[in-house]
């Protein structure tokens, strides 16, 4: 393939299918199609180049090649069409993006995340300011002017900058940071404030064992600098209603108790109603007869047919039972093992995609994941199995490792 063919695959796997790149419209038609489309380019592109995966990959590839055609025949058998519900097959066939990715990163050259970082940020600036959608915003759940989906894309600088003072005791690195992580709560998604949180903790969890750099963790130094800045920005909260104040400190208590939240007690009573439906089909799911039992929970926007299930792992457990629910684990903890075990210490670049998949696997507990996230799966498979030499302002810190190839190509490309 094309260096500049795989350069925009990647480019559309990992940012074109997000409402970000259309200026926040989620109903783009451009948006939809891509989506709908990304299990069959997808499948299209690793069975193409089936004998440049690894292994591992190829296994993977087999056993998601045939589930779909299964699929495909047990619908011709029950329902006498091949297709009866494409909604059933893409939903379980959106983790094949991380086999196409995987490929994708191979012939695209070396990413760079800090570029990454910066289109983030655009996106967002973009969006949010230029375009005006933040002023509509009252700091309630109801008024957010982002979606969860697009809200995750924040823990990839929150967590690019974190690393960089780990690694470097910057200053303007942590502020950096934490102005990031301030963003993300300000934005007043749960679960990624959560998935952020659990994300840095493993990255600051794991410096302690020598992953993240040789040099000691700083941590009076941090908490004296946090406990700073904290005592600086908390007289700035008197600044707004009080009504509104109580009304954000609300909203962020759910996550602690969701029972007691709106929005949180709906997707626990979901998530327990489709849980005890699992032990009558546990192993393979209720597929296509759980699609026409439609969604339990009443909303007059849900289509009568097909689930609105926001855990990613019950959506797996019910739809596919335990077989969809492995596939689903074997490739996001297969990738972070890769990662983890890559290299003594871990580059910039890896440990960002380390701390992204793990926030990944968090979301998945109240969300389904972005399609965008198996694409960032396929990319961390690819950096743990070929992980690249540090960049050159980092060679200083990082651990020389004999056994460890280095990525033969030296190319470097913005996305």
């Amino acid at each position: 393939m094309n260096i500049w063919i795989a350069r925009i695959a990647l480019f559309t796997m990992l940012f074109g299918l997000s409402a970000s790149t259309y200026a926040g419209n989620h109903g783009s038609a451009i948006l939809n199609a891509l989506t709908n489309l990304s299990p069959l380019i997808a499948m299209a592109i690793f069975v193409r180049y089936y004998f440049e995966l690894p292994g591992f990959y190829k296994v993977m590839a087999w056993v998601l090649v045939l589930s779909v055609i299964l699929l495909v025949l047990e619908s011709k058998y029950e329902y006498d069409q091949f297709v009866y519900s494409y909604f059933v097959i893409k939903r379980f066939a959106y983790c094949g993006v991380a086999l196409c990715c995987y490929y994708l990163a191979s012939r695209a050259g070396l990413l760079k995340i800090e570029y990454a970082v910066y289109l983030i940020f655009g996106f967002f600036f973009f969006n949010q300011l230029l375009l005006g959608q933040i002023f509509s915003y009252n700091l309630t759940s109801e008024s957010r002017t982002t979606l969860s989906p697009d809200a995750l894309y924040l823990v990839i600088p929150f967590i690019y900058y974190l690393v960089l003072y780990l690694r470097e005791r910057r200053l303007r690195q942590l502020m950096a940071s934490l102005f990031t992580l301030f963003i993300i709560i300000f934005l007043l998604h749960r679960t990624v404030i959560s998935a952020a949180v659990v994300a840095a903790s493993v990255i600051v969890g794991i410096s302690f064992l020598g992953k993240v750099t040789i040099n000691p963790l700083p941590v009076w130094r941090t908490l004296i600098l946090f406990t700073i800045m904290l005592a600086i920005s908390l007289p700035f909260t008197d600044l707004l209603p009080e009504s509104k104040v109580t009304s954000f400190m609300e909203n962020i208590n759910g996550i602690f108790d969701p029972k007691e939240d709106n929005t949180g007690s709906w997707r626990v009573e979901q998530s327990t109603y489709y849980l005890s439906q699992v032990p009558e089909k546990p192993i393979f799911g209720w597929r296509y007869e759980g699609y026409d039992r439609g969604e339990i929970m009443e909303n007059e926007d849900f289509p009568d047919k097909g689930t609105i299930i926001h855990s990613q792992y019950v959506d797996m457990l019910y739809n596919y039972g335990a077989f969809g629910l492995a596939i689903n684990l074997i490739l996001m903890l297969s990738a972070i093992i890769a990662l983890y075990f890559s290299r003594r210490v871990l580059t910039v670049d890896q440990l960002v995609l380390f701390g992204f998949l793990v926030s990944g696997v968090v979301y998945g507990i109240s969300y389904q994941e972005p399609v965008y996230f198996w694409g960032f799966v396929g990319v961390s498979m690819f950096y743990g199995l070929h992980p690249p030499l540090d960049s050159p302002e980092h060679e200083e810190i990082a651990i020389e490792d004999e056994d460890i190839d280095e990525y033969d190509s030296p190319k470097t490309i913005a996305i």
